[in-house]
Parts: structure tokens; C-alpha cells; sequence
């Protein structure tokens, strides 16, 4: 009995250390998990597939509703390197909330994490008709 005890601690930390390091951000994440977690937890996104860049590899998310795109970009691996998401500017206060909330405020338009030994960077970049989200590691 002790020993299945010792198996299942284990796998109950392995599991929440796996689990927290791509809590927020996807990045390290798989595009197999990506796909998963969005489909299942983000009902509201959509795959986009129509529109594809050539230069780039990643996953294209849109909710039409709240105006909202989120670009998982990829390494070869199919590993997610960067996440950046875009909004409408009637987004703005909600966002500026969850970031100061979420983050550490490094600067006007930028905030950063941290989870474990990884420092993650989030910066907010304003455009004509609509401002960014750009979350990568450091």
C-alpha cells in the first residue's frame, strides 16, 4: 500500500508541475495540446486555417465576438515559441486589468513573469486599429 502511495504522490506533483508550467502562456506547449486545451476550454475561439503565411509556423485562433486573434507561433518541432494576441481597442481596460493583475509591471507597456527558473516577457504594443499582446520568454 505504500507504495502505490509513493506512485501516486509522484504522479500527482509531476502533474501539477507540468500542468503550472504552461498554466497561463502555452509556450513550450505542443500544437497537438495547444488544439486540445483551446478546443476544450476556449469554445468562443475558432481555428482558423484560411489564411496561411508561409514564413511562419503557427496556430491561428479567432474570436469574432469580443474581436480577439491569438497566434501561437511554432518552432520546427511544433513547439510554441511565442504567443501573440491581438484585440480590438474596446478591449483595452479589460486587458490593461488582467495584465497588471496577471504580471509584474516592468514599464509603460510592459510587465513580466516568472515560472520556476524561466522569466517570461509581455509587452503591449499600440496600433491604429488595434493594440497587441506579445508574450515570449526572456
Amino acid at each position: 500500500m505504500r507504495a502505490s502511495m509513493k506512485v501516486t504522490f509522484l504522479i500527482s506533483i509531476f502533474s501539477f508541475f507540468s500542468a503550472g508550467l504552461y498554466c497561463q502562456n502555452f509556450i513550450g506547449m505542443n500544437k497537438d495540446e495547444i488544439i486540445k486545451i483551446m478546443d476544450a476550454s476556449h469554445k468562443n475561439f475558432k481555428l482558423n486555417t484560411s489564411n496561411v503565411n508561409p514564413h511562419y509556423k503557427y496556430l491561428k485562433y479567432e474570436d469574432k465576438i469580443n474581436e480577439i486573434t491569438i497566434l501561437y507561433f511554432l518552432s520546427d518541432e511544433n513547439e510554441c515559441t511565442l504567443v501573440r494576441k491581438m484585440y480590438d481597442y474596446s478591449n483595452i481596460n479589460d486587458v490593461l486589468q488582467e495584465l497588471n493583475e496577471k504580471y509584474k509591471k516592468t514599464g509603460k507597456n510592459t510587465w513580466e513573469s516568472k515560472y520556476l527558473i524561466q522569466k517570461y516577457s509581455v509587452e503591449l504594443t499600440e496600433g491604429e486599429w488595434f493594440f497587441t499582446v506579445t508574450i515570449k520568454k526572456k
